[in-house]
């Protein structure tokens, strides 16, 4: 993300220096000369990189546009807390969970955690709606 600034930083500098290098904010307030490219753009640099942190504070912080908006998404997704989607589920039964009990016979504190996700697994295909996605998944990939 900090990239990301940098970049939009420079470029938005480079685009617009060219209409703003006799404009008010320079030459009176920072005392730059249109010749002084350099420090000019620097200066911009500095103020684009300010607003842009400016405006992501103020959208995070002041107004929380987004903030409640993602705890429903997640409080109401019962897929972001204990349920599985059938990918998953299928990457787990047939490579994650084949490979761990291969590579963890001798410890058991492994062995407990493949314990558990061996139970889980079985809960959540108690449920037939997943139990059908899962089969569904499944006879398209192999199709």
């Amino acid at each position: 993300m900090l990239i990301s600034i940098i970049f939009w930083s420079l470029t938005l500098t480079g685009v617009f220096y060219q209409y703003i290098r006799e404009w008010w904010l320079f030459t009176e307030v920072f005392h730059i000369p249109p010749e002084n490219v350099g420090l000019g753009m620097t200066v911009l640099f500095f103020l684009v990189i300010f607003s842009i942190v400016l405006i992501g504070v103020a959208y995070d912080k002041v107004f929380r546009l987004w903030q409640e908006q993602s705890i429903v998404a997640v409080e109401r997704n019962p897929y972001s807390r204990f349920l599985l989607m059938p990918k998953e589920i299928l990457l787990w039964k047939r490579c994650q969970m084949r490979i761990l009990k291969e590579v963890v016979k001798d410890d058991p504190e492994a062995q407990r955690d493949i314990e558990f996700m061996d139970k889980w697994m079985e809960k959540l295909m108690e449920d037939p709606k997943i139990r059908k996605q899962v089969e569904d998944t499944e006879k398209n990939i192999l199709s």
